[in-house]
């Protein structure tokens, strides 16, 4: 395993590594589950995840075994092979996000960028914009609000209206902004992947 340089956002990291080696053996397989629920409308779920696991060893003679979802990666032993990880800092297992055939002269994307950025939850919801929006209706409650001395009621004579339309247009803007902000960060960290591949491309394996 050799570590390669981190992806940064914000506060915080993805750490990158590769695997570079022959492979050994090569085994595709299928992982069943089974889920019942039960009440008036009782029924069975059943879902099917396939895998695709493989050996390579290493320069060092090290062997290692990987493993990614159903992606169509044609490999076959002998083949020699550099395997593009990610994960947490600091965690022992990752996702195999790209395997780089040298012997095919082929770059197959296992786990997609947006996919990565969703596991590794770099962009989150917090709850902040449901806050933001409140407090914004909030006030305009609170500034349409006639004084209690002169009205009987000052709760019928609230622009509601007004104050419900000041909650959607703050959720709206900050559900943009965020979705902007993780297409910007998608895109980055798919560049970020890409330029580790060119790198791994430019220093191959050697046995």
């Amino acid at each position: 395993m050799e570590d390669m340089d981190d992806f940064k956002y914000r506060n915080k990291r993805v750490s990158f590594w590769k695997y570079q080696g022959e492979v050994l053996d090569v085994d595709r397989y299928s992982d069943t589950s089974v889920t019942a629920r039960g009440g008036v409308n009782s029924r069975v779920q059943v879902s099917q995840d396939r895998y695709h696991e493989f050996w390579i060893r290493q320069p060092d003679g090290e062997e290692k075994r990987l493993r990614f979802g159903d992606a169509d990666v044609p490999m076959r032993a002998g083949h020699q092979v550099t395997v593009l990880c990610a994960g947490r800092p600091g965690a022992d297992e990752g996702w195999v996000c790209s395997v780089l055939n040298h012997s095919t002269q082929q770059t197959h994307d296992t786990l997609s960028a947006k996919a990565l950025l969703r596991r590794l939850r770099l962009v989150r919801i917090t709850g902040v914009s449901l806050l933001l929006a409140l407090a914004a209706a909030a006030i305009v409650v609170y500034l349409t609000m006639p004084p209690s001395g002169y009205f009987a009621h000052p709760w019928q004579m609230v622009r509601w209206d007004w104050a419900l339309f000041a909650g959607i247009v703050v959720l709206v803007l900050r559900s943009w902004r965020k979705g902007c902000r993780s297409r910007r960060v998608t895109r980055a960290l798919k560049q970020h992947i890409q330029e580790m591949i060119s790198l791994a491309r430019a220093h191959p394996t050697t046995q």
